[in-house]
């Protein structure tokens, strides 16, 4: 039944940069208000290139090691969890403790739930 079906030549890889951009997303979270934007986007990029593209071929390729030793991934939860799991320890390994006092001042600032709701929805029905 499974080998009947059929999906255009584009769905896959549009399917595969939607779980790099999730996994960069979650990346991304743990810069929160500690870095740069572009050296983040430099990071992402590269982290993304050395590290979440290897582990989605092993994961997705027939020639992937994972595929070969049996692991099945439809949802595609490994290489996103993995990858932005290690890059995000990481950058908090790089960057160091949050000072006490940066969080707390931050943390006294309003926030605008209009971007939580957009962000929100995006991540949610991006897909």
């Amino acid at each position: 039944m499974f080998a009947a079906l059929r999906y255009s030549s584009t769905l896959f890889p549009l399917y595969s940069l939607t779980l790099m951009s999730h996994s960069s997303v979650i990346t991304i979270g743990a810069f929160a208000a500690r870095g740069r934007p572009g050296p983040i986007l430099i990071f992402v990029f590269i982290w993304t290139t050395l590290v979440y593209n290897p582990i989605a071929h092993s994961i997705w390729s027939n020639v992937g090691l994972a595929n070969r030793l049996g692991v099945l991934d439809f949802a595609g939860g490994t290489p996103v969890h993995i990858s932005s799991g290690s890059a995000a320890l990481a950058i908090s390994i790089y960057l160091g403790k949050r000072s006490r006092g940066d969080a707390v001042d931050r943390m006294d600032k309003p926030r605008n739930p209009n971007n939580v709701i957009l962000g929100t929805v995006l991540l949610t029905f991006g897909e």
